[in-house]
């Protein structure tokens, strides 16, 4: 059981689930996973564990013949809830009045990061979950194989320490690590996201705001006809299909690694991107791409290993088509090659072609139509160069 034993009265503080065990609700006692700390949604009911992401937490005690029953928003804040509470009744005990009590224990990074990330995991997909995962991680540290942490981008463990320079620095650093402006905007502002979560913050109250993500948005780089004759002839027959099949879909990275042999429709000429178990589509919708017959060509002529597509020898997902496109742009001469740089190559080849927006938008899966304007000034500056250079300036 998760509480803390101690000799004096009163100073006694357990957690407890409340979650519905069959058929009826009860309260059971959280599993601790490791280093001690509980695993969120996870409970033990007469020897048996259970699993119930929706369950709530409290903390019980006593004061005096009363017991108490606290409700907490997360397995992160009931363990912070029953140091703080654990703090309260020490002093109780020991004749301290109200007035003379220590401060409430601040809330720490250590305590609050391994639980909220695991409630983050159950109400987001898989990808948003890794990556901020993954920037939690770079900024704050984390506990290695053997238990000790490793220190992150800023070595400090209260969360309400973090000031707004250490996030702008944070940005300023991963730029200077040749990370995109909006990579570290975006990383930045899931700090952020994680900071206010923890400490109870109203949006646009934590450290930094959007406002301070804000950056130039930079024009798409296409590839030109060169470049990709250059990169297809150093493909191998799988790369070559990958790659062809990102210019003439549009597909995303994570699209195009989920893709599955259902999801191609040879007779309409389509194919499908649909939710899967472990893939949930941008903005959580399907949509259904036409596709040129040499791309359907392409792909029927591909070996089948499984389910998937695009498969590994071993028939499960291939996913690395991001280092594979920057390996062939070396041997091909050609810089900026990765699978978003392709996907921009499709929208601007429509465009150039006289396929209207909106078309464009929907085989994109934009949820806006701002998003597919962006390509729109790559696509008409042939014309425009050429009416430029009809243009008599009279010099």
């Amino acid at each position: 059981m998760l509480a803390v034993s101690a000799s004096m009265p009163n100073r006694k503080v357990s957690i407890w689930m409340y979650v519905k065990i069959g058929d009826r609700w009860r309260y059971a006692k959280p599993v601790e996973g490791r280093n001690h700390k509980l695993k969120p949604g996870w409970c033990v009911a007469n020897g048996v564990e259970h699993h119930d992401p929706h369950g709530a937490y409290y903390i019980r005690y006593r004061e005096g013949a009363k017991t108490i029953w606290q409700k907490c928003r997360s397995a992160a804040d009931a363990t912070i809830a029953r140091e703080r509470q654990e703090v309260y009744l020490a002093a109780h005990a020991h004749g301290l009045t109200d007035a003379q009590q220590a401060k409430p224990l601040p809330k720490m990074v250590s305590h609050a990061l391994d639980g909220w990330l695991e409630e983050y995991r159950l109400s987001n997909s898989k990808e948003s979950h890794n990556l901020m995962k993954q920037t939690l991680h770079e900024f704050f540290g984390r506990l290695d194989e053997s238990g000790r942490w490793v220190r992150g981008f800023l070595a400090v463990n209260i969360i309400a320490q973090v000031k707004r320079v250490d996030l702008l620095r944070y940005r300023a650093w991963l730029i200077e690590k040749k990370r995109s402006p909006r990579t570290a905007a975006n990383k930045m502002l899931r700090v952020n996201q994680f900071i206010r979560s923890i400490l109870g913050l109203a949006e646009g109250k934590g450290p930094v705001t959007i406002k301070d993500g804000k950056f130039v948005e930079l024009e798409p780089t296409v590839f030109n006809s060169d470049e990709l004759a250059a990169f297809f002839a150093q493909c191998n027959s799988f790369q070559y299909a990958v790659f062809q099949c990102y210019l003439r879909s549009g597909l995303r990275k994570q699209e195009l690694e989920n893709l599955e042999w259902t999801d191609v429709d040879f007779d309409a000429g389509t194919i499908t991107v649909r939710e899967k178990v472990d893939f949930t589509p941008k903005d959580h919708e399907q949509r259904t791409i036409e596709v040129d017959d040499t791309l359907l060509g392409i792909l029927k002529e591909m070996k089948r290993l499984g389910n998937y597509v695009f498969a590994n020898s071993a028939g499960h997902k291939y996913t690395h088509s991001w280092d594979d496109a920057k390996k062939i742009g070396k041997k091909a001469k050609v810089e900026d090659c990765h699978p978003h740089r392709f996907r921009a190559t499709y929208a601007t080849r429509l465009l150039q072609n006289g396929v209207d927006l909106k078309t464009v938008q929907k085989l994109l899966g934009h949820k806006n139509l701002e998003s597919t304007m962006r390509y729109l000034a790559k696509a008409e500056s042939p014309k425009v160069r050429a009416k430029v250079n009809a243009v008599k300036f009279g010099a």
